[in-house]
């Protein structure tokens, strides 16, 4: 019999602070592998704006979430990131093949190491990612490939 454990989750007042810090002269200090993520609901029309964790990967941004969020990405959506002080555009679709998932999640815990508590992996004798913990937790993670433009957001106004 197996039991499930809680994974940790980061706290609502935690994200809150990650928001302002990405939105301020300040992001240098989590730019450089946390965006602002922003997207438009499908049914509700209202825009979300997520802080989330990213890896980059060739001409692609990967993120991973176990929130419903990405449902609203389904088919592929126009999304808005704040990265590095710099607004882009892309283009966001899930990738549900779940070997695809794990072995993004690998590559991705391997560049994050302490975000793997997270996804309730834990880390080999050699500090590597358990591979049967990746494999469990593709099963219950979505992951979030992102075409980003190359040229930046304008705001008009």
């Amino acid at each position: 019999m197996t039991t499930t454990t809680a994974l940790p989750t980061v706290p609502g007042y935690i994200n809150r602070l990650v928001k302002a810090v990405l939105r301020s002269p300040l992001h240098t200090v989590m730019s450089k592998n946390t965006m602002l993520l922003s997207f438009t609901g499908r049914k509700s029309g209202n825009e979300y704006v997520v802080a989330i964790r990213y890896l980059r990967n060739g001409e692609h941004l990967v993120c991973f979430t176990d929130s419903k969020w990405w449902l609203n990405l389904r088919g592929g959506a126009p999304v808005q990131m704040l990265i590095a002080g710099r607004k882009l555009r892309g283009i966001a679709t899930p990738v549900e093949d779940r070997a695809t998932v794990a072995r993004s999640l690998s590559e991705f815990l391997h560049a994050m190491p302490g975000d793997s508590k997270y996804y309730g992996v834990r880390r080999n004798a050699d500090g590597l990612p358990n591979p049967n913990d990746i494999a469990e937790a593709a099963q219950h993670t979505a992951m979030v490939e992102i075409a980003a433009s190359t040229r930046p957001h304008q705001r008009h106004g």
